[in-house]
């Protein structure tokens, strides 16, 4: 069984072999890293990947031979995998469209609960005062689950380095988690407690990109509301003014 085709045919199909197999294996280690939607999108990509590569070892074979039936099974496999690749595509695209890019809201939607601040260093108060006459649902993001006991209304995420919490570096998981629960919570609320904590693990740049993308998507896309606690004593002037320009102080 000898070579049939041209050396720089085979050449070719060597190297789309190796770089399909490589983006196989790419995302073949990220299978279950993710959320559901995104680890289905992983997942899709692993499967059609694999049949892209299957035809391309079939297609390497097939330069020292010529068997009707090998070029059968490569027309179908390329078919299957170029249309699971577009699909994939398009999925993504979607899931970025809707976790990522808000959209404005509709002139009938009821009016937002607005995005506010509160600079307070007697945070237990405040937060009771806030709560008390809330008749909608409400996310606590706290570092002290415990303050919110009683609150029939709240649900709570601790935010800790500590194993059954969120890490307070891993913001884009936060992001979800809010995102998730206003979605499925029309009208609802989102407090953070903890702003102090997040700048401890990450620079004031970081927290305030995760924050105004917050009220990019909890105020305008959802119609809910956001309200962030911080004691202005840990900021400086310049990040107070910021804060001050996307949230209005209660």
């Amino acid at each position: 069984m000898g070579l049939i085709v041209p050396v720089y045919i085979l050449v070719i199909d060597i190297l789309l072999a190796v770089a399909i197999g490589y983006a196989f294996l790419f995302m073949l280690r990220r299978l279950n890293r993710y959320d559901p939607e995104l680890n289905a999108m992983v997942k899709y990509s692993v499967i059609f990947l694999g049949i892209a590569e299957i035809g391309r070892i079939v297609d390497i074979i097939d330069d020292f031979c010529c068997r009707p039936s090998a070029r059968y099974f490569e027309i179908v496999a390329y078919l299957i995998s170029i249309l699971g690749v577009i699909y994939t595509v398009v999925y993504y695209i979607k899931l970025v469209e809707n976790r990522y890019i808000p959209t404005p809201p509709k002139a009938d939607r009821k009016s937002s609960l607005g995005a506010h601040i509160v600079f307070s260093k007697n945070r237990l108060l405040d937060v009771i005062e806030l709560l008390k006459n809330a008749d909608f649902p409400v996310l606590a993001v706290t570092r002290s689950p415990g303050m919110y006991e009683g609150f029939d209304n709240v649900s709570t995420v601790w935010v800790t380095q500590v194993s059954g919490g969120v890490n307070p570096t891993a913001l884009h998981v936060l992001h979800d988690v809010i995102l998730r629960f206003v979605q499925e919570n029309p009208g609802s609320a989102v407090l953070i407690d903890c702003v102090e904590y997040l700048l401890l693990y990450n620079d004031f740049r970081t927290v305030f990109k995760f924050l105004t993308n917050l009220k990019d998507h909890v105020v305008l896309q959802h119609g809910s509301g956001l309200v962030i606690f911080v004691d202005d004593s840990v900021l400086s002037e310049q990040e107070k003014a910021l804060l001050l320009k996307e949230f209005e102080p209660l």
